[in-house]
């Protein structure tokens, strides 16, 4: 098929554009942006192939192409049908259609505000995305305060209340009442003509301001106003802009300063651990940090870190109102074409202000990282004690696994897991001593009753270190109904057993019931593993066994 492939790549222009590759379902696997199609995609077929080449086209059956006007056409190109198809081999956010937006309705007379998962709009503005939906809250909530706008979902009514006023007296003066938003402050009353368009339409640009960033701007410009109103001695109005004045110095005293000069920065640092990355984005506002937001991603093992930046940056900034004067990277492939398309600077920083941004915003990835791997862990536990009823969070997992080939050279493993995480310390390996021939459920007797025996044992001390023994909280064979009543009479009755058979990943207790857990549940995705890393150790321990008989 691939040499099917590499004679069909004269079809292929020589022009810019973004290629996708397909398998042979006609799924898209993999999109990619190219200056040139034919010779980026002649480069799959082209030895020496990388480790991730190679897997990528072990899976390619037909390939299609998209031709652009220009490279930063192929770019966008590329950032939106990632966001379409979700490739499996592309970097891409996680879940990123959960992540709220601050929406502007600058297109309507008297525009709204509010947070949106809804991006299908084009002449709104959108502020965002927020990973922290609190801290997006918590944000709109104080630029609301601070800058009273319409809070009603209803269309502009200002037109409908001028056809009312042709009919009676009754019925004008019933609708030409304000809400109680507007009588708490809340909102200017802009549907019952209580704010002109101009007056409104000013409020919103500082709203934008505000969101965007800009305090020092907007604090000018509400001085200016502020002194205007005074001079004119409308000192009530005046009062208003002193109170809005208030609210946004003390908000600018809780930022912490990093630079001397009004900058705009956002400043990314990256971690990453298997098929998962973080970024974190520490955004700097003339010269403060505003905030941080973290972002999970879907990797591929030997994505590098310039080719995760590269791909996050694509798809952070797409839909982005406003993008600071510099970005500051750790690193980016492609640097000069993400600059032509943003339309901006990218510094990889050497200087030591910068440089310590990177450093800080690499930390908050790691951590950030970490917590999530925490929580989802903490999710799967939670769930299994829910799931199969048990006393217990099981935060100690014992597996157990037989390998053999037709009864020769056989073997068993246990393995331990310790909040979700391999403990090799409590790994053990047993040769099969007392079972001749295929019968497995007897093999998994006798590995668990060696294995109890530890159990029996009582505590021993010294002088020195207390030895103590720990019973698991859950005990998971691999095997059905036969291995689990084995096991059940080897284990002490305290510790719950299952089985967890390949066939139909379906749950067997001692009593012969059957449980069968959500296939997307965090649970079974745990079970999996464990089940998965005892059938590792212990065929790589019976294959250590047979290679040293045959050889």
């Amino acid at each position: 098929m691939l040499l099917n492939l590499a004679i069909s790549l004269t079809h292929i222009p020589l022009k810019s554009g973004v290629y996708l590759l397909k398998d042979k379902s006609s799924k898209i696997i993999y999109v990619g942006k190219a200056k040139c199609l034919r010779e980026r995609v002649r480069n799959y077929f082209t030895p020496p192939y990388s480790s991730k080449t190679r897997a990528l086209n072990s899976k390619i059956d037909s390939i299609d192409y998209i031709v652009t006007d220009s490279e930063i056409d192929a770019l966008v190109l590329e950032a939106n049908l990632i966001k379409l198809h979700l490739p499996h081999y592309n970097i891409r956010l996680k879940d990123d259609k959960k992540y709220p937006y601050i929406k502007i309705t600058i297109q309507d007379k008297f525009a709204r505000v509010f947070p949106t998962r809804d991006l299908r709009d084009r002449s709104a503005i959108y502020f965002g995305p927020y990973t922290d939906v609190k801290s997006m809250k918590h944000a709109l909530k104080s630029a609301t305060e601070i800058f009273p706008i319409r809070v009603c979902k209803s269309k502009d009514r200002s037109q409908k209340t001028e056809n009312r006023k042709q009919k009676s007296e009754d019925k004008k003066s019933k609708s030409s009442k304000v809400c109680l938003a507007y009588h708490i402050g809340k909102c200017p009353g802009p549907c019952e003509g209580k704010i002109s368009v101009p007056a409104y339409k000013e409020t919103i640009q500082e709203l934008i301001d505000f969101l965007s960033g800009k305090s020092n701007k907007v604090e000018e410009k509400l001085k200016s106003k502020m002194q205007e109103l005074s001079k004119r001695l409308d000192f009530e109005e005046a009062a208003k802009i002193r109170d809005k004045l208030t609210s946004i110095q003390s908000i600018i005293l809780k930022q912490q300063v990093v630079f001397s000069k009004p900058i705009d920065l956002d400043v990314f640092g990256l971690a990453r651990r298997r098929s998962q990355s973080c970024v974190a984005i520490t955004i700097v506002r003339e010269g403060r940090i505003l905030g941080q937001e973290h972002y999970i991603l879907h990797i591929q093992s030997k994505s590098t870190d310039g080719e995760i930046i590269r791909a996050f940056i694509l798809q952070y900034y797409k839909t982005a109102f406003y993008i600071p004067q510099e970005i500051v990277l750790p690193e980016i492939d492609e640097q000069k074409e993400i600059e032509k398309w943003l339309n901006r600077p990218i510094s990889i920083p050497q200087e030591r202000e910068k440089l310590e941004l990177i450093k800080f915003a690499t930390r908050n990835a790691e951590v950030w990282l970490k917590s999530q791997q925490v929580e989802r862990v903490n999710k799967a536990l939670d769930e299994l004690k829910n799931y199969l009823k048990l006393p217990t969070l099981p935060r100690r997992i014992e597996a157990y696994d037989i390998s053999n080939i037709g009864g020769k050279y056989a073997v068993g493993s246990c393995v331990l897991f310790v909040n979700g995480k391999a403990q090799k310390s409590g790994y053990r390996k047993f040769r099969i001593k007392t079972v001749v021939g295929i019968n497995d459920v007897a093999m998994m007797k006798e590995i668990i009753t060696r294995k109890t025996r530890t159990y029996a044992q009582k505590p021993q001390t010294d002088n020195r270190k207390p030895i103590t023994v720990k019973l698991p909280h859950l005990v998971l064979v691999d095997g059905g109904i036969g291995q689990v009543r084995a096991a059940r009479k080897c284990l002490p009755a305290e510790i719950p057993v299952f089985g967890l058979a390949k066939r139909f990943e379906q749950l067997y207790t001692p009593e012969n019931k059957v449980i069968s857990l959500p296939k997307s549940s965090s649970a079974l995705r745990l079970l999996q593993r464990i089940r998965d890393e005892a059938h590792r150790f212990a065929f790589f321990y019976h294959k250590k066994i047979r290679d040293h008989s045959l050889f």
